[in-house]
């Protein structure tokens, strides 16, 4: 078009049609080709080629996209746009905003993502957060499993961990779990940067942000949504507020807003928490849904909590990191912070004798990342033994360089109080020296009221009161400059808040004073202390009406209840007799409560640990008791029958109702990583009344734990044509998932065999298929250089493909095999439904069912709903 050429819409519309058609001339694609690129229907495009109809701005938007048309040339296609629709020119605009808005978001949050949620002590600036993080591995998890939580649950079988990365490619909703500094917060982070650098090479269909839970308690969801980016990236260069209204439209044409919410855990009241979850529950089932994805990082939350969400939700917990995991992470961290030589640095750190005293500790991220720096700072000082030890050596040194007598900048130390003379500026490092007293006082009300002020709450206080000739503005400037310099607070949505949860809880245990601990301390055992009253016959646990058992704290309490013990600072003969009795007395129950502080780096008593592993010992015993209950239940029901076959069947119905816990008691022994955990599984995974109950899972189990005698179990109970069917495909899978080319030649013995039925010949199809496409699309490790080619073919996806087209195959067994095809591959399973719809073998409503999923409509939810 010339230059002050001015042409009527009709015309401008006909030139737009001409230059696009062009455009896809040149590239030589036909029209389906760019209707399939821009995901637009071809009639559509037709139409604008032809210059009928004129494209909305998003329709355009995509074809340029697609095109590859950038620059002027798009600049003259969106020009005659808006002349042959007039009428649009202000939603152009608002397109253009929206555009330069979301550029400067991108710029802004990346700088965000490079910084670490953790503490940092030492001088200098601290290292990126991709310079020093190492990927951890993630476990599916079922939310109504009573293990969910329990650290002795990740020793569980079956389930294959996967990088966490693959979290991200699942369901609308998403929810991460992790215990204490267990890595959530810096996997959101790295989740953030990684979108970010996707999104700006046009790589993605989701826009990441970042908001912490709590800054959606007080707001709609779009307002919360921008509070959050400006609050947040105002300080990084964020040019513009992000208004509100710009949540009610997609990022750009075909994309979604992927919802990091971080900190679920740290809003403290539990109504808030439901009506965050409430919210989001919402928004997946309403006409907006398609605008967003979320994903929610919390630590382990009561099941009901979520239930809003519904059962289409991915869930996963974080691993901790592997012993060889450590090692990487502390050689990222000393080449971070300069050492020489990092990775022999590394390797003489998690080889001494003090290190190994807590390595266990190390593998939790934020445990790593503390030890790391201590050792950087001191590597001669030995190393803290327990957690508490750990948070009180670092917080420390977060006040000593906070108080270091050479500041570059006194203006910065004081915040300007200096033209207040010299009595103010002592006042001042009065203040300073007792801001750690001042934090736990704020920790401690907080964990009383989430929306306590920390300012005023400090200017309350003796040691931080105003001086009288200093304006109440500039001391309170000076109070909250004090408070984020500390390195333990944080700004977040407008508010001062700890920069982690667990040094909430660490400042909240030290600032009681001991008569406090210890009165806490009785006050969360005693409490847990009460007589079971339920009914028998509405009881389904083994409990015994008018006994008393003890219920645990809250899993919120659990981490600040470490803190109290591990101080020391109390009447420690009250509080070991309480553990004591806890240990002896509270069962299953209590040894678990004190098996998982142990694990978290609270530092128990000699005789506790020794109490909790007799407990348990006992508590695993399969006694010649049972077995005389069973030949008595065998009399009682059987007279004179001696029928061997009979009294194994009584043994094993009676064993059974105890398994479950003698399981537990022995995975909760490995926790306290005593070896007799690993004896007592194998003889019970070896039990001839128990193969066929739970044997192939506590094999499983014992294989996750390390022991070699797991997977030769395995084999054998898969091997054993006694064993039901069922029993036999869960071992040969639970042995495949372990990496055993037996497992794989045993599930493909089982697909093939007619003596099998229809419904485990598809599901031994199904876990070989499943087999195949992790080995073919995960790494082995999430921070391996190369993936690992797929060992496998996939005979699985075959096999149940030709289930599908077998006609000897009753019909729902016929669509079973093609629904267990979904699980691991939706776009062939298509095409044998689209088959089977027409298949006159088939009932009609067997096409009907088949028809419905070509269209979507079916709820085909893969492995796990079919199998469940």
């Amino acid at each position: 078009m010339a230059d002050g050429e001015v042409l009527a819409p009709q015309q401008a519309l006909a030139r737009l049609g001409t230059l696009l058609r062009d455009a896809r001339q040149a590239r030589k694609w036909a029209l389906r080709e760019l209707a399939s690129r821009a995901e637009i229907a071809v009639g559509t495009i037709s139409q604008a080629e032809q210059g009928k109809t004129t494209p909305n701005f998003v329709t355009l938007d995509a074809l340029l996209t697609a095109l590859g048309i950038e620059g002027e040339e798009r600049a003259e296609l969106e020009g005659l746009r808006d002349r042959a629709e007039p009428r649009t020119r202000p939603v152009r605009a608002r397109a253009e905003t929206q555009n330069r808005l979301l550029h400067d978001y991108v710029a802004a949050a990346r700088e965000v993502a490079r910084h670490h949620p953790h503490p940092f002590f030492l001088p200098g600036a601290a290292p990126s957060l991709t310079d020093v993080h190492w990927a951890q591995q993630a476990v599916p998890v079922d939310p109504n499993s009573p293990d969910d939580g329990n650290p002795a649950a990740l020793l569980g079988g079956g389930q294959r961990p996967l990088p966490t990365t693959e979290a991200l490619a699942e369901q609308q909703v998403c929810v991460i779990t992790a215990g204490p500094g267990g890595g959530k917060s810096s996997l959101l982070r790295i989740w953030l940067d990684q979108g970010l650098n996707r999104w700006a090479d046009a790589q993605a269909a989701e826009m990441p942000v970042l908001v912490p839970a709590e800054s959606l308690v007080k707001h709609t969801f779009g307002k919360a949504l921008a509070t959050a980016v400006n609050e947040h990236l105002r300080p990084h260069g964020l040019l513009d507020d992000f208004p509100a209204e710009l949540f009610t439209r997609p990022p750009r044409a075909g994309a979604r807003w992927l919802v990091l919410v971080d900190g679920l855990d740290e809003v403290t009241s539990a109504t808030a928490r439901r009506d965050i979850v409430g919210a989001l529950a919402a928004l997946t089932k309403s006409h907006n849904a398609h605008l967003f994805r979320f994903v929610i990082a919390a630590r382990p939350l009561a099941t009901h909590e979520f239930r809003a969400l519904g059962p289409d939700v991915a869930w996963y917990r974080l691993l901790p990191f592997s012993p060889e995991d450590v090692e990487q992470v502390a050689c990222r961290w000393f080449g971070a912070l300069g050492l020489p030589e990092p990775e022999l640095a590394a390797e003489r750190f998690t080889r001494d004798p003090a290190f190994r005293r807590i390595a266990d500790l190390a593998r939790t991220p934020l445990m790593a990342a503390m030890l790391c720096q201590l050792h950087a700072d001191s590597p001669e000082r030995e190393l803290p033994t327990s957690r508490g030890q750990i948070y009180r050596q670092f917080t420390e040194r977060l006040h000593e360089r906070q108080c270091a007598a050479a500041s570059p900048d006194t203006r910065l130390r004081h915040a300007g109080l200096e033209r207040h003379g010299p009595a103010v500026l002592d006042r001042a490092e009065h203040t300073l020296e007792r801001l750690p007293e001042l934090i736990g006082l704020l920790a401690a009300e907080r964990r009383r009221d989430e929306m306590v002020s920390a300012v005023s709450l400090l200017e309350s206080q003796p040691a931080a009161r105003r001086p009288a000739t200093v304006p109440s503005g500039e001391w309170r400037a000076f109070l909250e400059a004090s408070l984020l310099r500390s390195g333990l607070l944080t700004l977040r949505a407008g508010r001062i808040v700890f920069l982690h949860q667990t040094l909430l809880e660490y400042c909240a245990a030290r600032h009681a004073s001991p008569q406090a601990r210890t009165a806490e301390l009785a006050r969360l055992l005693a409490k847990g202390w009460s007589r079971h009253w339920v009914l028998p016959q509405m009881d389904v646990s083994s409990r015994l009406l008018g006994l008393r058992y003890w219920n645990p704290p809250g899993r919120e309490e659990q981490s600040y209840f470490g803190f109290l013990l591990d101080d020391g600072e109390h009447d420690a003969t009250a509080v070991i007799k309480e553990l004591e009795r806890l240990a002896n007395r509270g069962g299953l129950v209590g040894c678990e409560f004190l098996a998982d502080q142990h694990a978290l780096g609270t530092q128990l008593p000699a005789s506790v640990i020794r109490a909790v592993t007799d407990t348990l010992l006992r508590l695993c015993r399969i006694g010649r008791f049972e077995l005389w209950r069973a030949k008595v239940a065998r009399s009682r029901w059987i007279d004179d029958d001696s029928d061997p076959d009979i009294e194994r069947m009584f043994a094993r119905i009676l064993s059974s109702f105890a398994i479950d816990d003698r399981v537990q008691a022995a995975t909760t022994l490995l926790l306290l990583r005593d070896r007799r955990g690993l004896e007592i599984l194998t003889e019970l995974a070896r039990s001839p009344y128990l193969s066929g109950v739970c044997g192939p899972a506590v094999a499983a189990r014992l294989a996750a734990a390390g022991d070699k005698n797991g997977g030769e179990i395995l084999a054998a109970q898969a091997e054993d044509t006694g064993l039901e069917a069922g029993k036999r495909l869960k071992a040969a899978g639970f042995l495949a998932e372990l990496g055993d080319d037996r497992g794989v030649e045993l599930l493909t013995r089982l697909a093939h065999d007619d003596d099998v039925t229809h419904r485990q010949r598809a599901e031994a199809a199904l876990w070989l298929a499943d087999l195949h496409h992790h080995a073919a699309e995960k790494p082995a490790h999430p921070n391996a250089d190369n993936q690992p080619a797929a060992p496998l073919d996939p005979v699985g996806q075959d096999t149940l493909v030709a289930f599908a087209y077998d006609r000897t195959w009753r019909g729902s067994s016929r669509i079973r095999a093609v629904r267990l095809l979904a699980g691991v591959d939706d776009t062939r399973a298509r095409e044998v439904y689209a088959e089977l719809s027409n298949d006159a073998t088939l009932r009609w409503w067997h096409r009907l069912r088949a028809r419905r999923a070509v269209a979507g409509r079916a709820n085909d939810q893969g492995r796990l709903g079919a199998i469940g």
